[in-house]
């Protein structure tokens, strides 16, 4: 705490913690900017919640109230700036945003028991909470929109920072692959699908249940465990697939076999509430063939054979040839699932790929191998070695990137300071007495009365 926040918490409101702040004293003003206000219940909910995400340290309600202060003044200046939250926005962020809170507490039944209300109550409560925080976020943006770091910035910034200080950046990686899949014969998918038809008719026929028959013989691993059950998830959780099928069924129909990039599907719908459903489904994935694979592998090593040769580049050979869709546009280029960087420090690998890359220089092409994806797509793929960090102090020529990233947010630090300063100096602030003594990092009150109009 005691600088600017950098980011706005994840929209989480305890109101259990506010019913017990309640019932224990009476809700007062505890403070004033402009036209927004800051309740002693605020102070006492947000440092509930910065408690429960992990805040180390000790938390004052004072560190608390200049965070909120700082909320206040950028939500007070939006709408004097009359920046503009459509409500379809602050809709579809909320709805983001309830999926991820389903998904964590594991069904909408368990959410709505936590909060005691119905999921359109929440909705209600979050609504305005959360068009709050985006006005904030544009306000933010605004402060910072006009930033333009130049080389010599980041050489400035570099410069400035003492040799022992620089940080000390791991070994990392950056890939491209070409990957092929066996396809699946027609033999085959007509035996999958046949199999799938066989276990609707088991279940339509009352000879069989759906969750049985999942939990034996479904090749989802996270769902057949649970009868084939996928809980109460909102449209756009799955794949577009299931979406289809789902919002076409009647409650507890059985599909017919369907076809998604995992496999064969039949779904079997539970409940359907708005644009959420609740559904079982059974999973199998077509076998591959000893044949099918030989003759990607084949494949793959002829495309290799024509990159190592030069006669077409490897970006150029990923975007015609890849079946892997989420790499092939992109040059072939893997990404970093946890950063969105395509660089990969050494322990964030694939353990299947280290033993792939360790000893190949950059430019390398490796030699095609088997892989399997986490959905079980069995085929073989080829890797460039893209570029190769070892362990060192940051510097200029291998880091230009790091460096100006971070000379980006200190100008950015900067910006937001002066104007934060600017406005508290042109802005209506009143801070109730108990709090005028809290060593605030900003001049939040002045001796002259402690009103600043």
């Amino acid at each position: 705490m005691g600088k600017i926040k950098k980011s706005i918490l994840l929209l989480v409101v305890f109101f259990s913690v506010l019913d017990e702040i309640e019932a224990q004293v009476i809700d007062e003003i505890v403070a004033v900017i402009g036209n927004e206000i800051v309740l002693y219940s605020d102070v006492q909910i947000q440092k509930s919640q910065l408690q429960a995400q992990g805040y180390k340290g000790t938390l004052t309600d004072c560190q608390v109230l200049e965070e909120i202060l700082f909320e206040k003044l950028m939500l007070n200046q939006a709408k004097v700036d009359s920046l503009e939250v459509t409500d379809d926005m602050v809709t579809n962020q909320l709805d983001r945003r309830m999926d991820v809170f389903v998904r964590q507490i594991g069904s909408v039944e368990a959410l709505e028991e936590y909060y005691g209300k119905s999921m359109e109550e929440i909705r209600e409560d979050f609504f305005e909470v959360l068009k709050d925080q985006l006005l904030v976020q544009r306000m933010e943006g605004e402060i910072s929109s006009e930033i333009n770091v130049t080389p010599s910035d980041v050489q400035d910034f570099y410069n400035e920072i003492p040799k022992d200080s620089l940080p000390y950046i791991n070994a990392s990686v950056q890939m491209a692959q070409i990957v092929k899949y066996p396809e699946v014969t027609r033999k085959e998918k007509e035996r999958v699908r046949a199999r799938m038809m066989d276990f609707k008719e088991q279940v339509e026929s009352g000879k069989e249940d759906f969750e049985t028959l999942a939990a034996l013989y479904s090749d989802d691993p996270g769902s057949a465990a649970k009868g084939g059950n996928l809980g109460m998830q909102p449209r756009g959780t799955w794949v577009p697939e299931f979406d289809a099928v789902a919002f076409n069924l009647e409650e507890g129909q059985v599909s017919t076999p369907f076809e998604s990039d995992y496999g064969f599907h039949i779904m079997q719908l539970i409940e359907r509430r708005g644009e959420m459903y609740n559904a079982n489904h059974i999973l199998l994935i077509p076998e591959v063939s000893s044949a099918g694979l030989n003759k990607a592998r084949t494949d793959l090593d002829s495309i290799r054979a024509v990159v190592v040769r030069d006669s077409v580049s490897f970006a150029l050979a990923a975007n015609k040839y890849s079946d892997d869709e989420r790499t092939k546009n992109q040059n072939g280029a893997l990404v970093n699932q946890a950063t969105g960087s395509t660089i990969f420090e050494m322990d964030q690998l694939d353990p299947t790929l280290f033993p792939v890359i360790d000893t190949m220089e950059v430019g390398d092409v490796s030699k095609s191998h088997y892989f399997q994806t986490r959905s079980n797509e069995k085929g073989y793929r080829i890797i460039k070695l893209v570029e190769r960090t070892e362990p060192h102090r940051a510097n200029l020529t291998d880091d230009y990137q790091s460096m100006q990233n971070m000379a980006t947010e200190r100008l950015r630090t900067q910006a937001m300071d002066k104007w934060v300063r600017e406005r508290i100096r042109e802005s209506y602030i009143k801070i109730e007495e108990n709090y005028r003594d809290c060593a605030f990092g900003y001049p939040w009150v002045e001796e002259d009365d402690l009103i600043r109009n």
